[in-house]
């Protein structure tokens, strides 16, 4: 029995530490600072390592036609955004996980991820994005509700914009819509 209250203990230590943590970031986002750090990279081979680093080697990337691979974004910002929304699918949504790549308007690069969990209420979409807002699906599980708060923060920080919508197939496709040229 103390082997499970320590690991409790444990458990709630490191869910504090990463609030704290998520907390300290929007404040730096709030008062304006961090700097924006551009880079140009292959967006295709970074979203896959990524991808792998939170745990998803298998999920399927599919790349529109015309996608500009090449792209000058911050890459820890984009890391941080697709990295909260991958653990947002899998803790929030369920279901198989897809991640869609695909060209916008006006120089622009489309980010799309995919779960086949219930979905966002259309009620809650106008909320989701901010801090501490938990979607209904999401009340009784793990999360602080900081994670949606920062991808809308760093996308438009780099001139984006962060939404939520239904999925084809039933669930919620999250999409963060980002230039291909951030300047810093």
């Amino acid at each position: 029995r103390t082997q499970q209250a320590l690991d409790i203990v444990v458990d709630q230590v490191r869910r504090f530490d990463s609030m704290v943590i998520d907390l300290l970031e929007l404040s730096r986002l709030d008062a304006g600072a961090t700097d924006i750090n551009v880079e140009r990279f292959n967006i295709v081979d970074l979203t896959e390592r990524i991808a792998t680093r939170y745990g998803e080697p298998d999920v399927p990337i599919d790349v529109a036609r015309r996608t500009s691979r090449e792209v000058a974004l911050d890459k820890v910002r984009y890391e941080r955004i697709l990295g909260n929304l991958i653990e947002n699918a899998r803790n929030h949504g369920g279901g198989p996980l897809c991640i869609e790549l695909s060209p916008a308007k006006g120089n622009r690069i489309r980010i799309a991820v995919e779960d086949g969990g219930p979905g966002v209420a259309d009620r809650e979409r106008e909320h989701i994005f901010e801090r501490f807002a938990r979607g209904s699906a999401a009340r009784h599980r793990i999360g602080t509700g900081l994670g949606l708060a920062l991808v809308a923060e760093h996308s438009a920080a780099m001139g984006g914009a962060a939404w939520v919508e239904d999925r084809a197939k039933g669930g919620a496709r999250f999409v963060v819509e980002l230039p291909t040229e951030v300047e810093a």
